[in-house]
């Protein structure tokens, strides 16, 4: 039987906790609470906050703090809540619980950037990016005539969704990251030579959400295809790219290895060989790599193919894109990623974009799947 718990916090920290649905999992959330009045007795997540107060008339097993001030929350539940310690746990706690499994899996693993992430870990924070570290970059957010939220990116209009949550410094709103996983030395980078686009390439981007590769590169293209599923972020990419519109395919659905009303395949989609590949869509690489045996078999493609959403799939992306005639590499690195709902069984670090190319000897032996 799970444990009941009540999360302490309705902020950031517990929205990102909650996206790491494997970290709880043995756990039954029945309610929340917080200081902030302003939210007691509303709902968060689907569930009623409650008041600090009422913890001693609730029936629970544990209190999960998910805050970065967990030490005075720990220090109000014990001391004016009566709270028995045995009662409380941390979202850290939980996190360095998990980092300690993958410590002690990889601790004897004779590969150098395997190590670098262990070296990593055992000093810092469990990261989704494995060793790697960049400075933050914050974008301004501003408002059109509409109230349509926007940051300038690289000189261009990048539109959010309206809900979009941003974070606010001085009543400021603001966006970061936005490239941080693109950087140099990043398991996640889509692109390691800005040659690798050439100009007046056709591009395919796959789960394009901000949408900051294709408006990166949208100057040289000659034509690009938007797929994202997403109804939220395709209404604003639609206003990123309207000055693009003569050049940009729009694509709602999902990419697959079949067509219905909600999924496409590449083979249906694309109509001229393609230049590049960018595919990042939670998981769906292989049957999307499958629905595309034509168009990338025709084409002379760079592929960046995100492989770090479910365990074996490096081994998989790499068996399709060779199998089409393309020579593989991945990325540097490894990332370990923390929203894979199985992760804490495999505890797996994982290489994060498969990079397929042609050369010569490739194309001569293109087999069949």
């Amino acid at each position: 039987m799970r444990k009941k718990v009540i999360i302490w916090g309705v902020g950031g920290t517990t929205w990102d906790f909650l996206n790491k649905k494997g970290f709880y999992r043995e756990f039954e959330i029945i309610a929340f609470t917080d200081n902030n009045p302003s939210m007691w007795h509303k709902e968060y997540n689907g569930l009623k906050v409650i008041k600090p107060s009422e913890l001693q008339n609730t029936t629970y097993d544990y209190i999960l703090i998910c805050s970065l001030h967990h030490l005075e929350i720990r220090k109000q539940l014990e001391e004016s809540l009566a709270v028995e310690c045995s009662k409380i746990i941390t979202s850290f706690d939980i996190e360095n619980n998990i980092k300690n499994k993958v410590l002690e899996k990889y601790a004897s693993v004779q590969e150098d950037d395997i190590q670098e992430v262990v070296k990593y870990f055992r000093q810092k924070e469990l990261n989704t990016y494995g060793s790697f570290e960049a400075a933050r970059q914050d974008y301004l957010v501003y408002r059109d005539q509409e109230n349509h939220p926007y940051i300038l990116f690289e000189d261009k209009r990048m539109y959010f969704p309206d809900n979009y949550k941003f974070f606010k410094v001085d009543g400021k709103e603001f966006v970061d990251y936005i490239l941080y996983e693109h950087k140099e030395g990043s398991p996640h980078q889509y692109i390691r030579e800005e040659s690798e686009i050439k100009q007046d390439s056709v591009i395919v981007d796959a789960g394009v959400c901000e949408g900051n590769f294709a408006l990166r590169y949208i100057d040289k293209a000659k034509k690009v295809y938007l797929i994202e599923a997403d109804d939220e972020w395709m209404e604003a990419l639609k206003r990123t790219f309207q000055p693009y519109r003569d050049k940009v395919v729009f694509c709602q659905k999902f990419l697959t290895r079949y067509d219905s009303v909600n999924t496409i395949t590449l083979d249906s989609l694309v109509t001229e060989k393609i230049d590049f590949l960018k595919m990042d869509i939670e998981g769906a690489e292989i049957d999307a790599l499958l629905g595309g045996r034509r168009i990338l078999q025709r084409s002379n493609a760079r592929c960046a193919v995100c492989s770090y959403h479910k365990q074996n799939d490096e081994e998989n992306i790499r068996f399709l894109l060779e199998s089409y005639g393309y020579s593989t590499q991945t990325s540097k690195g490894y990332m370990f990623f923390v929203y894979d709902e199985n992760i804490v069984d495999t505890l797996d670090l994982r290489r994060g974009v498969v990079y397929g190319y042609k050369n010569e000897e490739t194309s001569m032996h293109i087999c069949n799947v």
